[in-house]
């Protein structure tokens, strides 16, 4: 087996990046001919919650990265100082790991292959969202992903097409991996429907919203629609979960929250917070559809589990959620609040489709898709690892 380590710190609750990593690993040791086995580098500090749902990987826990100690300001210094993260190439050497995947660079002349990646380049869409030290950073991070890493992954086409943009020199380094949600049903128990309204005080039929409360996740476009609905008398309920703290806005969740009150919402809108994962599956399962108003999207984990699902979604129209293609989806321009309205009061008048059936159609184009996305990958670090030992 192949060693490849991934270095895994979630200490800004990024959850979309605990899942990719899930998915991904999930994934590749659910592939048959499985070539190469994961290592999963991270802080003594990190909690092991975030980890529930991985396969059985081997686990290496370093101070390198706790932030504020000793060696993992060491490991900062050396890098700006040398362009060179020695440390960690020394810590993989002695795991002996053959690639690093999915986490940085170590710098020329490194004695180890290195697969970067770049989620998005949401800051050259959505400058506003970023400051410009920020948005600096991100475009840093590009260049040097590029100029240092063997290979580099993005998750869509449309991410390819903004990464060569901004460096045409990265094309033949560039690798297109587009990720699949593990099944729905894989190794979770469900609470019922009954179960799911007595836990979260809720009852009926409902919508679900379940994006992070970050600005770019476009929540503000979904409570005019509900505004534009209650004026007009019509009904429909949307459940929201996710975080609700975006770091460079501090006050958009309670912003948003007024802004509920303000339109009269309340009883449409309801916030259940952070949910169990296993709940949230059950929540997107029972949900007469599912809601991405995302402005900006590198490629969307919520539609990807609708998809597993068979689930419908109704989806902002932006270049990836085009891309990922889902069967079962209807699209409104995001910043029209009064054409998302009409989809919800369509949708929520309809009678119900046949549910078993689109869940059959589902699991049997997500086998097929896995199996794909994990090849795919063990392609990219054998395509590395190969040469190097010919």
């Amino acid at each position: 087996m192949i060693r490849v380590g991934l270095v895994a710190n979630f200490y800004d609750g990024w959850l979309g990046g605990v899942s990719y990593f899930r998915n991904l690993l999930t994934a590749l040791y659910a592939l048959p001919d499985r070539q190469i086995e994961a290592v999963i580098f991270t802080a003594t500090r990190m909690q092991e919650k975030y980890f529930d749902g991985f396969p059985a990987v081997e686990i290496v826990r370093s101070r390198l990265f706790d932030r504020g100690t000793l060696p993992w300001l060491m490991r900062k210094v050396w890098i700006k100082s040398f362009s060179r993260d020695f440390l960690l190439e020394r810590l993989l050497t002695q795991q002996k790991i053959s690639v690093l995947s999915h986490s940085g660079w170590l710098g020329k002349g490194a004695s180890i292959p290195t697969i970067g990646w770049i989620p998005d380049l949401q800051h050259v869409h959505l400058p506003d969202c970023f400051d410009s030290h920020e948005s600096g950073l991100r475009s840093r991070e590009c260049r040097l992903h590029c100029r240092y890493s063997s290979a580099v992954i993005v998750s869509s086409y449309a991410a390819q097409s903004d990464l060569l943009q901004l460096e045409p020199d990265c094309r033949s380094k560039s690798h297109v991996l587009q990720f699949v949600a593990r099944p729905a049903d894989d190794d979770r128990t469900f609470c019922s429907s009954l179960e799911l309204e007595e836990k979260y005080r809720y009852s009926g039929r409902y919508f679900l919203l379940p994006n992070q409360f970050w600005k770019h996740k476009n929540h503000k476009v979904v409570l005019e629609a509900l505004g534009h609905l209650v004026r007009e008398n019509k009904q429909v309920l949307v459940i929201a979960t996710g975080d609700a703290t975006d770091y460079r806005n501090p006050g958009h969740f309670e912003s948003l929250m007024r802004r509920v009150q303000e339109l009269g919402v309340e009883a449409n809108f309801r916030y259940l917070g952070l949910v169990p994962s296993a709940d949230l599956a059950a929540l997107m399962q029972d949900a007469l559809a599912i809601i991405n108003p995302s402005l900006f999207e590198g490629w969307s984990t919520t539609v990807e589990e609708a998809k597993v699902l068979g689930q419908r979604l109704i989806l902002s129209d932006i270049p990836v959620h085009r891309e990922q293609a889902p069967m079962y989806a209807t699209y409104f321009p995001p910043n029209d609040a009064k054409a998302l309205a009409d989809i919800l009061w369509t949708v929520w008048r309809e009678p119900a489709p046949d549910v078993e059936e689109r869940r059959t159609q589902a699991r049997r184009a997500t086998g097929h898709r896995r199996i794909q996305f994990a090849q795919q990958y063990q392609n990219i670090v054998l395509g590395l690892v190969r040469p190097r030992s010919s």
